[in-house]
């Protein structure tokens, strides 16, 4: 049998696989580092189209994308497979549940990463849920000591939705965590730094195009809405959060994103439609209309171009900006982060590099004003850990990362930051619970996983952090996970 041949079948085998799960596989997947690797790998070697620049993201839209995939290597129909066996881990109708113990040494000064929900010093989770096509139900439940987080009780439920489906929409009511953007360690507006903000989201299932010819050049698109409050905010009891974010990818090789989130309400606070109206619209967001602002807001713009399609390198380029203030009706007083990745593979282990950027002051001034607020005096945070980036406001970053699979069982993430931290002239305010005070850090950070079984997966972690002002941290952290489908 040719080559050419053997990797049609490889596609074709595949492809009748994605069919297979379509009804059987979980409908949601919160943010997951693993399965998002995976398919930035694939999307990057041009393989498959996909934005992973929104969670959660839905089983189907995953589905939707492995079923045009291009198979040109062995390697790459490996990858596929290894997204399939995510898709196939949970089935509908069955009961399922999970069991998630982990132990790590104090990891104040280590910065977080996309998924990266290990913030206590040792954590017990367990869950049960239940999944059918049109509908979903998790209860999660978590034990900790010694959190990072300013949180009042030991035992949480993060992790916890119920959510239903029609018209290929979704609405997710729980506590889960959110991802807007295209970058790798981070994104300014809404990352998983946080502990999840409790509330409502609203987004598509799959991101066909608009089938109407006005509309078709749009490209497959997404939205998402939330509305929720903060847990613990001190300045502003009850404040709320509102968020809306729409992604299009007009091109293959193009994908452009707009977000906009906002602060709003509390005790203290107008809670008017008025009011309301106000803060959707923005309109008084600068102070000098004559009325008082009545929220906190952020929004911009991001994008991503992948280079494949175009010049055949597996590589992509990405941008992000978003702005705390208004002007002439665009973000002013920006945050910026810029980056580019690339995808290949070395005697036939895939593998994963990543150059980013990443600068939180007020358009390259530290102001004191990124996530900042004079009325939401806790700023943008929950429980003292930024609802964006993960190093906070007034920051600079840069950040070199990557991830190898070794084979099938077996992968390495590693990182490599430098960071200047917390610049800012009000650095004494403190509602940066992580990052306190001005320092500068470089950081090595490096994880394992491995599948023990089917059932059961193994992580280990070790990190290095150098400060100006702490002395060096050194650590390490263990894991193990179990699920039941």
């Amino acid at each position: 049998m040719n080559t050419s041949r053997q990797y049609k079948r490889l596609s074709l085998l595949v492809g009748l696989g994605v069919i297979s799960a379509v009804a059987s596989a979980q409908n949601l997947h919160m943010n997951d580092a693993e399965l998002k690797s995976q398919l930035d790998w694939l999307n990057t070697q041009g393989v498959i189209d996909i934005s992973t620049s929104t969670w959660p993201l839905t089983t189907n839209e995953i589905n939707r994308a492995l079923s045009s995939a291009q198979v040109a290597t062995s390697t790459q129909a490996q990858m596929l497979q290894k997204v399939q066996n995510v898709l196939d881990k949970e089935r509908d109708g069955l009961v399922k549940a999970n069991v998630n113990a982990y132990v790590q040494t104090d990891r104040q000064q280590l910065p977080q990463t996309f998924g990266d929900d290990h913030l206590a010093g040792q954590q017990l989770s367990g869950g049960i849920g239940l999944s059918e096509q049109d509908w979903e139900f998790n209860l999660q439940a978590n034990i900790k000591n010694d959190d990072l987080a300013e949180d009042n009780s030991d035992v949480s439920f993060e992790g916890s939705y119920i959510a239903g489906k029609a018209a290929n929409q979704w609405l997710i009511a729980g506590k889960i965590p959110a991802w807007w953007g295209t970058g790798h360690a981070g994104s300014l507006i809404r990352g998983d730094a946080s502990l999840p903000v409790t509330g409502v989201t609203m987004q598509r299932d799959t991101q066909e195009a608009p089938e109407t010819k006005y509309l078709s050049w749009v490209g497959p698109w997404q939205y998402q809405l939330f509305a929720g409050q903060l847990d613990d905010y001190d300045a502003v009891p009850n404040a709320k959060l509102f968020g809306m974010r729409l992604t299009a990818s007009p091109q293959p090789w193009l994908e452009l994103g707009a977000s906009r989130t906002f602060m709003w309400g509390g005790d203290g606070r107008p809670e008017s439609a008025s009011s309301f109206f106000d803060a959707l619209t923005g309109t008084r967001d600068n102070g000098d209309t004559g009325k008082e602002d009545p929220a906190n807001q952020l929004g911009g713009f991001d994008a991503r171009v992948d280079l494949a399609p175009l010049v055949n390198v597996p590589a992509g380029v990405y941008a992000q900006y978003i702005g705390e203030d208004e002007a002439g009706g665009l973000p002013a007083k920006n945050m910026y982060l810029a980056g580019v990745d690339y995808a290949s593979e070395v005697y036939g282990k895939p593998y994963q590099v990543y150059a980013e950027y990443t600068d939180t002051r007020t358009s390259g001034e530290a102001r004191g004003v990124s996530y900042d607020h004079a009325t939401y005096e806790d700023g943008y945070y929950q429980q003292g850990l930024p609802l964006g980036y993960a190093l906070g406001g007034d920051a600079q970053s840069v950040t070199l990362g990557s991830r190898v699979w070794l084979d099938s069982n077996n992968s390495v993430r590693a990182k490599l930051q430098h960071a200047k931290v917390n610049q800012s002239p009000r650095a004494d305010k403190g509602i940066n619970n992580l990052f306190p005070e001005e320092d500068k850090l470089t950081v090595l950070d490096v994880e394992w996983t491995h599948q023990l079984q089917p059932k059961t997966q193994l992580s280990t972690r070790v990190w290095a952090v150098d400060s100006d002002i702490d002395s060096t941290d050194i650590g390490a952290g263990v894991g193990l996970e179990w699920q039941s489908y």
